[in-house]
């Protein structure tokens, strides 16, 4: 059997791969985390407790892997203790980056490939914990390990979705579908970005286990350029739902201090964050999930939890206030 060493592996991305592998009976399965997220989860695999930034790192070298999948890769110092504790023959190296590590700021075109310039990552961003160094730490993992000699694979998805998301980005939107009359949208939620079905990066994943492909890099993306508006009207046809749209124009939310992708989810002022599948596409059999498809798979699994407030952007309070503002507007220029 082929030795599996997944970091990470109990939340979104990792309990969909841990459940999709364990349907596999080729592969031992192991899984090395802090034992602080679902520990209750997947009793008959094998688990290593331990914590990344500390020595606990040590305890993988007690087995020769086969594989290595690192789903919890946040800091270049991880990464390199990492690889200085793995020894025999690892057939592959599978890093989860992101398309985030695309520098924006001097690239603002669509569809960018993997051959546009990522960021770079000075020796302080090294070891910040702020999320504004995020894309730079990844961006940074990603050289150490092009140049380890390891035979690697690193997959970058753009914004995953799908079952078990913790972090009520997409969610947010399907919410307010399912419960508010009135949708505020973002520059009538017509910007453009990309979207990863957790399902499709999990395949990928398993996937780039038996293929030949190595020391490679691959935009994972399920849709290549959607919007806000998009996912709304998709998801107002699967929930047979009725709602009216109200245009918050770019301005009238930075006047009113509403941050992109945070305050308002999914909302990048430009078309820019948008990322090419051809090579993906043309390298690996793995067919893309349609939208409709996965976000109906989606709706129901939040069916089921029985959609709970979502934790993510901005309050209620703060989006009716600006669709009062909005609507006073509108009935102003009418008058």
């Amino acid at each position: 059997m082929k030795k599996i060493l997944i970091l990470g592996g109990t939340q979104f991305i990792g309990r969909n791969l841990v459940e999709r592998l364990m349907g596999i009976d080729e592969f031992d399965i192991t899984l090395f985390n802090r034992q602080e997220t679902q520990i209750d989860l997947f009793p008959e695999i094998k688990k290593i407790k331990g914590d990344r930034e500390t020595n606990d790192i040590n305890q993988i070298t007690k087995e020769n892997w086969d594989f290595v999948i690192d789903l919890s890769c946040y800091y270049p110092n991880w990464l390199k203790d990492t690889l200085k504790c793995l020894n025999g023959n690892l057939e592959k190296y599978i890093l989860i980056s992101t398309c985030s590590v695309y520098d924006n700021k001097s690239n603002q075109s669509s569809l960018k490939d993997e051959q546009t310039k990522t960021q770079t990552c000075n020796n302080s961003q090294r070891t910040d914990k702020n999320i504004e160094t995020y894309a730079s730490r990844k961006a940074e993992c990603e050289r150490i390990l092009q140049g380890s000699g390891l035979n690697y694979l690193i997959l970058r998805p753009s914004l995953v979705y799908g079952k078990y998301d913790h972090t009520d980005r997409l969610y947010y939107w399907l919410y307010q579908v399912k419960h508010k009359e009135v949708l505020l949208l973002p520059d009538n939620g017509e910007r453009q970005f990309s979207l990863t079905y957790v399902q499709d990066l999990v395949g990928s994943i398993v996937e780039a286990l038996s293929n030949n492909i190595q020391n490679n890099i691959y935009n994972v993306i399920s849709t290549q350029q959607v919007s806000i508006r998009k996912i709304v009207e998709c998801a107002i046809e699967i929930l047979n739902s009725k709602n009216e749209f109200v245009n918050a124009k770019p301005e009238l939310l930075k006047k009113n201090n509403v941050s992109q992708w945070f305050d308002m989810p999914l909302w990048i002022d430009g078309d820019f964050f948008t990322h090419s599948n051809k090579k993906h596409t043309r390298d690996f059999e793995l067919k893309q999930t349609v939208l409709k498809k996965s976000l109906k798979d989606t709706i129901e699994y939040y069916e089921n939890l029985g959609w709970s407030e979502p934790k993510y952007g901005m309050t209620e309070k703060t989006r009716i206030e600006l669709l009062k503002k909005i609507i006073k507007k509108i009935t102003a220029n009418k008058v």
